[in-house]
């Protein structure tokens, strides 16, 4: 956890949000670089700002955009990612698959496309998934043992066993078959130059080196020794380090939201138009847009992208609440509960986030904060009681300064 910043019921911030600035019209977001003053905040009991408020970037203002799923051309797709010969191709709910190669070298491509060639409404659109088999071996198979395969903070399995616990990696550290930066280079050639992604940034990134892999596999298998049941086992070598990227798109130099929120309520946008008013279901899951790459010495071995978006029409720009009120709304929300644990507001930070509408989805700047929340967890290892945190997202709209989120 990071450290937590606070003094009983009254926290001194060493910085004053209220005058983070913009670096200029164009909206591009910038750490605040003037006075640090004081911003003293009464917090209810148990409850804990845990990050550096004086790294919040922000904005004065930001545009609403309308925007669709992107739909990528399945066969261009596989002209342009595939190395070997197609073998075989079939169409599913998801969107058109296609298998290539032999034992040596073996790939597979599904490519999304909501249902529209197998005749359903799935759903499922915007992204692709690739995989590379070399000799018969899954790189992601192995990885699901050592490491999470999902952005964001560390799962129930990561805190209690540790085994996919990304943060024991190091990020943006060089291995041996190629150094970070020549690898992620490549990537994004590939992403955004050949298949005609939109921007993107690295949201998280990994350098897995056999050590630590090793490391992990140890705890995997001691995790499963007190469960019982079937353990599948690996064998792992220096020719298995990879490094593992998360992207975000991006827009104009504001994320899109990456991880899964849930809904609150019947959502005013501040669009101003037939979409005015939009439905966000409570306790639904909200749309995130989150890209995966795992790279080894013998190139991409892996590809999961889902939620990517195509922008149809730009709205004007719209003054945003600075991050000071944003923040404001989640402490006085949290002051009408009584808090029977630890919560701690981990992150916060400015995203675009996507609220679906009648023939696509707005997407329109937000406050988002990542709140953990302690629970007891007694390891079956020596019965030591040690806290578990689970993690929900708190999204305020950053035009309106209403809660979009349950």
């Amino acid at each position: 956890m990071k450290k937590i910043i606070a003094f009983k019921k009254i926290l001194v911030l060493l910085i004053c949000l209220a005058s983070l600035i913009s670096a200029s019209a164009c909206g591009k977001q910038q750490v605040n670089e003037g006075r640090l003053d004081e911003l003293v905040v009464d917090l209810p009991d148990n409850f804990f700002i845990g990050f550096d408020a004086s790294e919040v970037k922000s904005v004065d203002s930001a545009k609403v955009y309308k925007a669709v799923s992107l739909e990528f051309d399945a066969d261009e797709v596989a002209k342009k990612l595939l190395k070997r010969e197609i073998v075989s191709t079939k169409v599913y709910a998801q969107g058109p698959w296609f298998e290539t190669g032999d034992n040596e070298l073996k790939e597979y491509l599904t490519v999304y496309d909501g249902g529209k060639s197998f005749g359903v409404d799935s759903g499922v659109v915007g992204g692709l998934t690739y995989s590379m088999d070399v000799n018969g071996e899954s790189l992601s198979a192995k990885l699901s043992k050592l490491i999470s395969n999902e952005p964001g903070p560390p799962d129930s399995i990561a805190q209690e066993w540790g085994y996919n616990l990304k943060s024991d990696y190091a990020s943006f550290a060089d291995l041996s078959f190629m150094s970070y930066k020549d690898a992620l280079a490549e990537v994004k050639k590939l992403l955004c130059d050949t298949l005609g992604f939109p921007e993107l940034e690295v949201a998280e990134a990994y350098s897995m080196d056999l050590e630590t892999m090793l490391e992990h596999y140890e705890l995997y298998l001691e995790s499963w020794s007190h469960f019982g049941g079937d353990k599948e086992e690996i064998t792992l070598t220096k020719d298995d380090e990879c490094y593992v990227f998360f992207f975000r798109q991006v827009i104009d130099d504001i994320p899109v939201i990456n991880v899964i929120w849930q809904g609150g309520r019947l959502a005013n946008s501040a669009a101003g138009d037939s979409d005015s008013a939009i439905r966000i279901a409570a306790g639904n899951p909200m749309p995130c847009t989150s890209i995966s790459v795992c790279y080894d010495r013998n190139g991409v071995r892996d590809i999961r992208a889902h939620g990517l978006y195509k922008i149809v029409e730009s709205r004007e720009d719209k003054p945003l609440v600075s991050a000071a009120k944003a923040l404001q709304v989640v402490i006085d929300d949290y002051s009408e509960i009584l808090l029977a644990s630890e919560t701690i507001v981990e992150s916060m930070e400015l995203c675009y986030v996507g609220i679906p509408s009648a023939d696509g989805y707005q997407l329109i700047p937000a406050w988002v904060f990542c709140i953990a929340k302690a629970n007891k967890w007694s390891s079956p290892a020596d019965g030591r009681v040690t806290p578990v945190y689970s993690y929900e997202y708190y999204v305020v709209d950053a035009i309106t300064g209403e809660k979009l989120s349950s």
